[in-house]
């Protein structure tokens, strides 16, 4: 890092302050639409958002210099610094006109987190790479734990300016887990194709029809990437050995279909994917739930024949399964795996109900009790 940023003072001052804490239930009572609600909301955010970025920039600082020195991570360190100090900034909300100025701040600092998840997992990879003994998968729970709050609130702030029907606000009412996971079926199935020039079947089995309410941007994320980690072990353990290359699309009946499952439970929804990708040995399934774990060929990167990239957005970038576990306990679910070595591999997505009242939405999730630790971490004498 070239130096500290000219907030350093501020960043320090802003991390001991007590940061306030919303569960999903209480902010889904307060999504309104109405003038005083937006203010009200804007406010709030102007005030916590600064505490909650210093806290992690407070962390940043805190890491080996060689970690923070690395480009990729070092782009992340920015832009955290860069909504630190506009949020941070930015004028008492006192009229309509303040808070419409204040949510287009909030839209503009969206966009620039939407690459912060890829950079951290490019940047920690190229570390990893120097020092492969270097694990930092404590702090990454943390800056994702916030990352996964502040997104929630900032996301669902601008939603409340233009209520849409069937959502409060960021959860949807009476999602289907199908529709999310076929739209997804249909983009890996292509990507594939476009890399192995075959792809399995995706089949979907079970009870169809159910839906819950649910965040769809965390099912989609989570259907994802277990969704291209079956169809990418089954394509590569099954494909014909002399078959068609790369950008030739065609189907072949030995690729053994991978099958989706949804069933509805009392609390859960439970969605079962199931390959027949080989499984992963016992030694190294612990391996898979850590940051920076991938079985992605990194070699062929450089080559622009061989795909590297493509394959390379089917495979991520090591931080699927962790992130997929993280976003599916914030609210109570999971995921876990049953891996038969040989074979292949089942994985469960269990997926609590977000409605009103229930104990997914009035609990206390994985980013208050951060923030409670952290608030008395800071009052400790």
């Amino acid at each position: 890092m070239s130096g500290l940023p000219r907030s350093f003072r501020h960043i320090q001052m802003l991390a001991k302050q007590q940061s306030h804490t919303l569960t999903l239930g209480q902010l889904m009572r307060s999504t309104r639409s109405d003038s005083n609600s937006l203010i009200r909301q804007g406010q709030w955010l102007r005030n916590q958002l600064p505490i909650r970025f210093a806290r992690r920039l407070d962390e940043f600082l805190q890491l080996p210099y060689l970690v923070v020195h690395n480009q990729n991570i070092k782009q992340v360190f920015d832009i955290y610094v860069d909504t630190f100090e506009t949020v941070s900034d930015f004028p008492n909300i006192i009229t309509d006109r303040d808070e419409a100025a204040f949510a287009d701040l909030i839209r503009q600092q969206l966009e620039k987190h939407q690459q912060v998840a890829r950079l951290i997992a490019e940047g920690y990879r190229e570390v990893r790479h120097m020092y492969p003994h270097l694990r930092l998968d404590s702090f990454l729970d943390r800056l994702f734990i916030a990352r996964i709050s502040a997104r929630i609130l900032m996301e669902n702030y601008i939603r409340m300016r233009t209520p849409a029907e069937g959502f409060i606000g960021v959860v949807q009412k009476e999602l289907s887990p199908l529709q999310v996971f076929q739209e997804l079926s249909n983009e890996i199935t292509r990507l594939t194709e476009a890399i192995y020039g075959v792809a399995p079947d995706i089949e979907f089995r079970g009870n169809l029809t159910c839906t819950l309410d649910y965040i769809p941007r965390h099912v989609q994320f989570m259907g994802q990437e277990l969704l291209k980690n079956a169809v990418r072990a089954t394509t590569e353990r099954h494909k014909p050995r002399d078959g068609p290359g790369i950008g030739f699309a065609s189907r072949s009946e030995r690729i053994p279909k991978v099958a989706v499952e949804v069933q509805k439970g009392d609390v859960h929804v439970i969605i079962k994917i199931s390959d027949q990708g080989g499984g992963m040995p016992k030694r190294i399934q612990e391996e898979a739930w850590q940051y920076g774990w991938t079985t992605a060929d990194h070699e062929e990167e450089d080559d622009p024949y061989s795909g590297g990239t493509w394959r390379k957005e089917l495979a991520g970038y090591g931080f699927g399964l962790p992130l997929t576990r993280l976003h599916a306990q914030y609210f109570g679910g999971d995921v876990f795996m049953q891996a038969l070595p040989g074979h292949g591999t089942d994985m469960y997505l269990l997926l609590n109900h977000l409605k009103e009242g229930s104990p997914s939405t009035e609990e206390d999730d994985p980013s208050t009790a951060l923030t409670e630790t952290e608030n008395r971490s800071v009052n400790a004498p």
